[in-house]
């Protein structure tokens, strides 16, 4: 099932395999923001728990993966986040606060599965917290060239200020296309 954000593109990442490299999401115990929340279909979610979460709680650079299956032609990434929520309902969460320290979101198209360091000659794009676009409810991420690959990156990082080093990216929904 396709969004009606991408009404003539198959979503090639619905219900695949995903992966974070934070290991308390590996844990059977552990509900809140696993990966595969992301490419659930369930665009509506309400609370950052029934979303995809990428903090550093754990690691220095969170990375979010998608196994499309085999090899596809990748030519971008919709993401529906929970940034873009409106504020006055959150401002108290904690999340809501550690998103105001997220900086910039890439994304990689690759052949290998869980990578954490992933070459730069991979990457697809990029969206920063420039003119608050990595803020906004809906993310359009266009690969400059369609490419290659059986892997999706999603990878996020944080600017350190007044308010902690700690960040947090809310993924609702992550659509390639």
């Amino acid at each position: 099932h396709v969004p009606a954000l991408l009404p003539a593109a198959e979503n090639l990442a619905h219900r695949h395999e995903t992966w974070v490299n934070d290991r308390r999401y590996s844990f059977a115990q552990w509900t809140d923001g696993h990966s595969s929340f992301a490419v659930d279909g369930d665009a509506s979610a309400s609370t950052p728990r029934s979303c995809a979460i990428l903090d550093n709680y754990f690691v220095d650079t969170p990375v979010w993966m998608v196994d499309l299956g085999e090899r596809k032609r990748v030519r971008g990434l919709v993401l529906l986040t929970w940034q873009g929520r409106s504020a006055q309902h959150h401002e108290r969460s904690k999340v809501y606060h550690e998103m105001s320290n997220l900086d910039k979101l890439t994304a990689y198209v690759a052949d290998r599965p869980r990578l954490e360091d992933i070459p730069s000659g991979h990457k697809c794009a990029s969206v920063s917290r420039l003119n608050n676009a990595l803020f906004r409810k809906k993310i359009h991420l266009e690969c400059p060239d369609a490419m290659e690959g059986r892997y999706v990156y999603i990878k996020a990082s944080g600017v350190h200020n007044r308010k902690g080093r700690l960040f947090s990216a809310v993924l609702c929904e992550v659509m390639v296309y």
